[in-house]
C-alpha cells in the first residue's frame, strides 16, 4: 500500500505522531522569556554619593579640625562680634557704601580715627638705611620746589573758580547736591559786608611780603581744613536727620575741604624738599601738626557752635541717641566767609611765590682756578 492509497486523515495523524516522538526523544525545548532592556544608572545615584562624601568630610573636619578643601564648621572665635565687624569693614572697603547712612557713619568715624588735617598726602615714612648726601645745588632745588608749589596752587585756584562759574547757586538748605549746583557763592559777599569784622580770626597773608614762610602757611592751611571739615559735619548731621541725602551745602563744603587738603599736601612736599639738612633718622617732616584741643579752641570763634555740633554728629554716627540738630542760619554765613578768605589766601600764596622766585637768584659755582705752574 502506497501513500497515495492511504486516506488523508491517517497520513496527517501519522506525521504528527512521528514528529512528537522525535521531539520527545531529544531535550525538551522551553520557550525563552523576552529580553529585558538594561537601563543605565541615573545621575541621581551619583549626586547622592557625592553628597554623602561631602557630609562625611564636614563631620570629620568638625570633629578633628581637618584641613581639606571643604570649609570647616564655624567656631566660636570666627563667629565673635569682633571678627564679624572686621569682615563687614573689609566688605565695605572693597565695595563703596550704598546708602547715605553708611556714608555718614563712615566719614564721621574716619574723621574721629584720624584728624582731617593730619597726613593729607596719605603716605608712610620709611627711613632709609643709607646716609643721604647733601645736594650739590641747594638753591636750585629750593627754586624748583617753590615753582612747583606756585604752579599747583594756581591750578587748584583755577579749578575752584571754573567750578563756581559752571554751577548754579541755590539758596535753599533742602536742595540736594547735584553736579551742577552750589550753595556758597562768594560773589554775593557784599550782602554780608557788615559781618566781615566778625571773621578777622581767619588766616590771611600780606600780599606785599617778599618771602613766604612755608611753616606759617602750613599752620594756616590746617585751620582751613579743620574749618571746612567741622562745617560739613555739622551740616551733614542735619541732612542725615531731615533729608536722608547730601545737600548742596554739604557737597560744597566737601569740595572746599578737598581743595584745602590738596594745597596742604603740596606745602608739606615743598617743606620736605627745601630742608637744608636731611637725615635718614629724622621724621618725614619738619613741621608741626596743630593738636585737636588747640584747633577746636580756634574753631569756637565761628558763630556756629561747630565743636558741639561735631560731637553730636559723631555720637549719631555711632548710633547713640542725640538731639536733632536745629537749622542754623549762621552756618551758611560762616561757610561763605571761610570760602572767601581761603580763595584770597591761595591768591596771596601764588603772588608771594612769584615775587620770591624772581628775587631768588642762584649763583653759579665759580670756575676752578687755573693750575699753578710748578717750578722746573
Amino acid at each position: 500500500q502506497t501513500t497515495a492509497d492511504c486516506p488523508l486523515g491517517f497520513t496527517s495523524s501519522s506525521r504528527s505522531s512521528s514528529g512528537s516522538t522525535t521531539a520527545s526523544a531529544g531535550k525538551p525545548t522551553v520557550p525563552l522569556p523576552p529580553p529585558v532592556e538594561r537601563r543605565r544608572p541615573s545621575n541621581r545615584i551619583f549626586w547622592l554619593l557625592t553628597l554623602a562624601l561631602v557630609l562625611m568630610c564636614e563631620l570629620q573636619q568638625f570633629a578633628g579640625g581637618g584641613g581639606g578643601g571643604v570649609a570647616a564648621a564655624p567656631t566660636p572665635e570666627s563667629s565673635s562680634p569682633g571678627v564679624a565687624l572686621a569682615k563687614r569693614l573689609q566688605k565695605r572697603h572693597g565695595h563703596p557704601p550704598a546708602t547715605f547712612r553708611e556714608r555718614f557713619q563712615l566719614e564721621l568715624n574716619a574723621s574721629n580715627a584720624q584728624l582731617d588735617w593730619v597726613n593729607t598726602c596719605g603716605g608712610k615714612w620709611h627711613a632709609r638705611r643709607t646716609q643721604l648726601k647733601r645736594p650739590t645745588n641747594v638753591c636750585k632745588k629750593r627754586q624748583m620746589a617753590l615753582q612747583s608749589l606756585q604752579n599747583q596752587t594756581g591750578r587748584e585756584l583755577r579749578t575752584l573758580q571754573a567750578e563756581d562759574k559752571s554751577r548754579n547757586t541755590t539758596n535753599s538748605i533742602r536742595v540736594l547736591a547735584t553736579g551742577t549746583n552750589k550753595a556758597i557763592d562768594i560773589t554775593k559777599l557784599r550782602k554780608w559786608e557788615l559781618h566781615r569784622q566778625h571773621y578777622k580770626f581767619l588766616p590771611r597773608l600780606n600780599d606785599t611780603s617778599k618771602q613766604l614762610n612755608l611753616r606759617h602757611v602750613h599752620r594756616d592751611l590746617q585751620f582751613y581744613v579743620a574749618a571746612f571739615s567741622y562745617l560739613r559735619h555739622a551740616n551733614l548731621h542735619w541732612d542725615y536727620v531731615n533729608l536722608q541725602a547730601e545737600s548742596a551745602m554739604s557737597a560744597d563744603l566737601k569740595r572746599m575741604r578737598t581743595a584745602a587738603r590738596r594745597v596742604l599736601c603740596n606745602v608739606e612736599m615743598a617743606i620736605n624738599a627745601t630742608r637744608r639738612r636731611q637725615s635718614p633718622l629724622s621724621g618725614p617732616s619738619s613741621f608741626k601738626v596743630v593738636p585737636l584741643a588747640l584747633m577746636e579752641k580756634r574753631l569756637q570763634q565761628f558763630k556756629t557752635p561747630l565743636v558741639q555740633l561735631h560731637l553730636q554728629a559723631s555720637l549719631a554716627a555711632r548710633n547713640e541717641a542725640v538731639e536733632a540738630p536745629p537749622p542754623s542760619a549762621k552756618l551758611p554765613v560762616d561757610a561763605l566767609f571761610a570760602k572767601y578768605e581761603f580763595v584770597q589766601y591761595l591768591k596771596s600764596v601764588r603772588r608771594i611765590l612769584a615775587r620770591q622766585r624772581q628775587q631768588l637768584k642762584c649763583q653759579k659755582k665759580p670756575a676752578a682756578a687755573a693750575a699753578v705752574e710748578k717750578p722746573l
